[in-house]
């Protein structure tokens, strides 16, 4: 057996078994979260960081019924989403099948399980099963990728549009788009129009990925323009933007 496949196969069951955790306090309440024996991502300043600016643009708004959460690693966006907005569904798309293992585990912990939905593929302009890899706590898509162009895609995940998603599942309500994709958020914005057309929801979007030598940011402010939104990169984070319609 390559020594890649036994590779993943020991992250996942290190996912699934890993005894580690750490609690994290958000908004009165402690997080439980799992924690990988191979790498410390999952803690206080690093969630301050990280996911604590997802909500300094939605100040205000306190009762969002669903959620798209594209990017959803380990969970730590649905899990705090689902701490500020009590009566919320949150769609999870994450193709990595080791942090599918871990947000089903941390929703569980912290009996969330019924409202964090978790969905086996990535946000892409189009249905495809496309080259992927896992490195350390990034996974990404060979097409887009900010790593390493010479380490081995030998995974293949599946993708999809996320208007593809929205007719199949018959979605009626969607207040918010996060996303954070590792470069792919020009493709998924792309394959969501008749989503956004409909919905109208907020987005927050991480596009400081860099594709061609520049970052994706402007591609994606021009895309959400052209569909009535109005843009703007959060102050003091790099390629963060909130977009809404007026």
């Amino acid at each position: 057996m390559p020594f890649s496949t036994v590779k993943r196969i020991l992250r996942l069951i290190e996912a699934r078994l890993s005894p580690l955790e750490n609690v994290i306090r958000f908004e009165g309440r402690d997080l439980r979260v799992v924690r990988s024996m191979w790498w410390y991502e999952e803690h206080q300043s690093w969630f301050d960081a990280e996911i604590i600016p997802y909500f300094i643009p939605l100040f205000g708004d306190k009762r969002l019924s669903r959620i798209v959460d594209a990017g959803g690693s380990t969970g730590m966006f649905a899990l705090a989403a689902a701490t500020r907005f009590p009566d919320v569904t949150i769609d999870v798309f994450e193709p990595s099948p080791r942090q599918r293992i871990m947000i089903a585990r941390n929703a569980c912990k912290n009996a969330m399980s019924d409202r964090i939905r978790v969905h086996p593929f990535g946000l892409w302009n189009e249905q495809d099963r496309l080259a992927f890899r896992s490195h350390g706590s990034i996974s990404s898509l060979q097409k887009v990728t900010m790593l390493d162009r010479s380490l081995a895609f030998e995974e293949t995940v599946d993708v999809t549009s996320l208007d593809t998603w929205a007719a199949q599942e018959k979605i009626e309500e969607l207040d918010l788009i996060k996303m954070d994709i590792e470069g792919a958020e020009i493709e998924a914005l792309a394959g969501a129009t008749e989503t956004l057309k409909r919905f109208r929801p907020q987005i927050l979007l991480q596009a400081y990925h860099i594709r061609d030598g520049v970052r994706t940011l402007e591609r994606c402010l021009t895309l959400l323009e052209g569909l009535g939104y109005s843009s703007r990169e959060v102050p003091g984070v790099n390629g963060f933007v909130h977009a809404h319609v007026p």
